[in-house]
């Protein structure tokens, strides 16, 4: 119970004094966040901190990894950076996506495919990175008309987008137009937007050197923390700082000042220029074995197909097969059947006429008649039905066709069925086109499968093998 007492007291004690965890989480990524241009490395220890402390929603978790990416990004660990932006453009959030094609350009690395894969009209600050990436493309090959009007634009969307995640971006432009001395009012006004921002100072400082303006960069110049510059973690705007210094000494003729600058700026350029070319190493090898891990998915994808054909192919050739034995198997069991019948009659003593000759006679003739007419593929066609329209009974009727069409009554209709459709084949080529159920109900068969017994019994062919000889001996 005193246990029990003293968990809660610790609890209670920990929620009325502390701060609430969400704005804890919140304070954390802000102070990264705020410490990530100049101390990129204090900024990694707060995300370690907030990593290892606390549970971190889907969104905070895309921050977090957001600014470790940026933060080894400025403490020139390029590689490092590169492995964590290595995944399908598609598969990274919007924030991470712009920041891996800063950092590709960043290393002059083409990033045409990267612009082309990721697009999306729903997400304004992807929009304006865009528009920033192709109006700087636009600059390097003089292709600008109204550059004033472009840059103010610019300036006017920047008021109301993500200033950290298009950072880089407006950096790189602001970089260009200062350097090339192309919009006062553009930059003043960038600047603005990035007030706690040095490396904004730094580039603005060495555009009013550029322009003669001593007395205005000597103020900004002295107003930038020297000693967090010389102790900063990263090595970019460090290299900025010391070119800053030597064109700064070298306009007042300090050459004592002017030479350690330079030395300074020379030393972080041979460190900020191997990482880089680590990196490129590092981005090729990156995208060999992605390119190499794609072909390989390719090659399994397409074998899966093929497989899955092979397989559906022995399936389809299994149950063709199967229903061609099934088939087989009902002919020569209908066959056998007919041989059965054949051969009881054969062994019947011949039976002594009992129908007068005259009836006989005219009952023929009216058999002829009956062949004549399409009669015979009424499917409800009986001895009975046929007696009573010939008008005799069934037993001179059975009599007349036993003894003079030397079969039996079924086997006799169905022949003339046979006739009646192989007559239909011949003259009119439409019915070879008809499935053998169609030809089978047509000429008066309640099975197709007996229509294709019959069939073949009187033709000594399938009706699909006869139909193929009259094709081709058209």
């Amino acid at each position: 119970m005193l246990k029990f007492f003293f968990v809660f007291f610790i609890l209670f004690f920990t929620a009325a004094s502390g701060k609430p965890i969400d704005l804890e989480k919140k304070q954390l990524l802000q102070k990264a966040g705020y410490e990530i241009t100049l101390m990129p490395d204090k900024a990694t220890e707060s995300l370690d901190y907030l990593e290892k402390n606390f549970i971190l929603t889907d969104d905070e978790r895309e921050k977090s990894d957001y600014l470790r990416i940026k933060s080894l990004y400025y403490q020139n660990n390029l590689t490092d950076a590169l492995k964590k932006i290595s995944a399908n453009n598609n598969d990274l959030p919007i924030s991470i996506f712009i920041l891996k094609r800063s950092i590709l350009n960043y290393l002059s690395i083409s990033t045409n495919d990267v612009s082309a894969t990721k697009k999306t009209s729903q997400n304004k600050d992807l929009v304006f990175s865009d528009e920033i990436i192709l109006l700087l493309t636009k600059l390097n090959q003089n292709r600008t008309n109204n550059l004033n009007n472009n840059l103010l634009a610019v300036l006017e969307k920047a008021k109301s987008s993500n200033l950290m995640i298009l950072r880089d971006d407006i950096l790189s432009l602001f970089d260009y137009v200062a350097t090339n001395k192309l919009s006062d009012q553009f930059l003043i006004g960038i600047r603005n937007l990035y007030k706690n921002d040095i490396e904004f100072d730094i580039v603005y400082s060495q555009f009013l050197l550029n322009n003669d303006n001593l007395e205005k960069a000597k103020k900004i110049i002295l107003s930038l923390p020297k000693e967090q510059l010389e102790q900063s973690s990263n090595p970019k705007i460090k290299y900025e700082y010391y070119d800053l210094l030597a064109s700064y000494y070298s306009k007042i003729g300090d050459s004592n000042n002017f030479s350690d600058s330079i030395n300074k700026k020379q030393d972080l350029l041979k460190k900020i220029d191997q990482a880089k070319y680590s990196a490129k190493n590092k981005w090729f090898n990156i995208s060999e074995e992605k390119n190499n891990d794609d072909l390989d998915l390719m090659i399994t994808k397409r074998k899966n197909i093929i497989l899955t054909i092979v397989i559906i192919g022995l399936i389809s050739v299994t149950l063709i097969l199967l229903r061609f034995y099934q088939t087989n198997f009902h002919i020569k069991e209908y066959q056998n059947f007919i041989n059965k019948i054949n051969a009881l009659k054969d062994k019947k003593t011949p039976q002594t006429q009992t129908i007068p000759e005259k009836t006989e006679n005219l009952l023929l003739k009216k058999l002829d008649d009956f062949e004549n007419t399409d009669d015979c593929i009424n499917p409800d066609i009986s001895l009975q039905s046929l007696a009573k329209k010939l008008e005799t009974n069934t037993k001179y009727l059975s009599e007349a066709i036993n003894n003079h069409k030397q079969k039996n009554f079924n086997a006799y209709i169905n022949e003339l069925r046979i006739n009646y459709i192989i007559g239909k084949l011949k003259n009119k080529p439409i019915y070879r086109s008809y499935k053998i159920k169609y030809l089978a109900e047509e000429s008066g068969f309640s099975t197709h499968s007996a229509f294709a017994a019959v069939f073949k019994s009187v033709t000594g062919m399938s009706p699909a093998n006869y139909i193929q000889l009259l094709k081709q001996k058209e």
